[in-house]
């Protein structure tokens, strides 16, 4: 942990790369009212657009902040404090966040010709909301499959309960809830299904037609947001993503989903100069920050800790000698008071004063 919370230390102190930047910005919440605003980024030359979607190595730790109260006025002035590790980026990348739309506007004021890029997951999960939201079917169809899930979990036919549908973001997930459900209505229609299959599923037949235009409509999204997180978003991509989507069995849904889509990044890729691609997706953070919840192990359900720091140890590619460089330039307790600076008194030490007090 000691180390982890060193060489995160120094990836926050350490001089970073000169020249043009791109940021991806976001919170991660967890238990309690803050949240945390993490800045990453990389050179946009060095952005391996066109040849594989960023990862977590190619990106440097930019900044960190613990915010209560996230608005448009807070976001601006932490946007200002990175900028004075990497200048002002060419391009933000972030979701479509009332508090992050309202402070990058206000840093674009103060320093022109900033693109700002919206996630394109984001938006295409918006998109299959603003279709499926008030969808009554769609909401009995996911309601029937959890209830099926629960009475076959302790028993013999386990291998047929279906994924779990999370609440939050569930427009972005639903790809294996609509691969799961075709797939159980083929070993319907393959043969003659046992009594407890027949019991629990047999009801998916009346879907097969909504099942069809969802199942379309959702690779319509997912070829999107596929090819713009590998190549990203320039000024041609609209006319892409018409290559992209040459395999996709077309419904009327499904060709709405397309339009939408595709005045999204013409409008995205609009921002970017003649020739030049721009990132358009956040997934690699959001990937990052599943490293970290799954660092903290059972911590993560406490609210934040210090490992939040090992951010900058997630990220980036690292010889064994920049390690050791990194590790001798950061004493334990220069990390220890930037622990304390960004995290303050935290939830697990409010548990602790209460709990203590009670045994008293």
């Amino acid at each position: 942990r000691s180390w982890l919370l060193r060489l995160g230390c120094h990836a926050l102190t350490c001089a970073l790369p000169s020249g043009v930047w791109v940021w991806l910005v976001d919170h991660t919440v967890q238990i309690g009212a803050c949240k945390l605003l993490v800045i990453v980024g990389c050179l946009l030359s060095e952005a391996p657009l066109g040849d594989r979607p960023l990862r977590q190595s190619d990106l440097h730790l930019v900044h960190l902040s613990l915010m209560e109260h996230s608005t448009q006025e807070t976001v601006a002035v932490e946007l200002e404090r990175a900028a004075q590790r990497t200048g002002a980026p060419r391009q933000i990348v972030s979701d479509q966040g009332s508090d992050l739309n309202g402070g990058v506007k206000r840093f674009q004021r103060r320093h022109p010709g900033i693109a700002h890029v919206h996630d394109l997951a984001h938006q295409a999960a918006n998109v299959l909301k603003q279709r499926w939201g008030k969808d009554e079917r769609w909401s009995a169809l996911v309601a029937r499959l959890a209830q099926a899930g629960a009475k076959l979990r302790q028993t013999r036919e386990a291998h047929l309960v279906g994924p779990t549908v999370r609440p939050k973001a569930r427009f972005m997930n639903v790809g294996p809830t609509l691969r799961f459900a075709g797939r159980v209505l083929q070993l319907l229609d393959a043969g003659t299904p046992s009594a407890r299959n027949e019991e629990h599923y047999g009801w998916l037949r009346d879907y097969r037609e909504a099942l069809t235009g969802w199942t379309s409509e959702q690779a319509v999204a997912e070829a999107a947001v596929r090819h713009v997180r590998r190549h990203g978003v320039g000024q041609d991509t609209a006319a892409a993503l018409q290559a992209a989507w040459s395999q996709v069995e077309w419904t009327p849904g499904a060709r709405d989903v397309a339009a939408r889509l595709t005045t999204a990044v013409r409008t995205e890729g609009a921002q970017a100069e003649a020739g030049e691609s721009l990132v358009g997706s956040t997934e690699v953070l959001e990937s990052t920050f599943g490293t970290l919840k799954r660092l903290e192990g059972s911590y993560a359900g406490d609210g934040f800790t210090g490992l939040s720091l090992a951010l900058g140890a997630i990220l980036g590619n690292r010889s064994e000698e920049q390690v050791r460089a990194a590790l001798e330039a950061v004493p334990k307790k220069e990390a220890d008071g930037w622990v304390k600076r960004l995290l303050g008194t935290t939830v697990q030490m409010f548990r602790r004063v209460f709990v203590g007090s009670a045994k008293a």
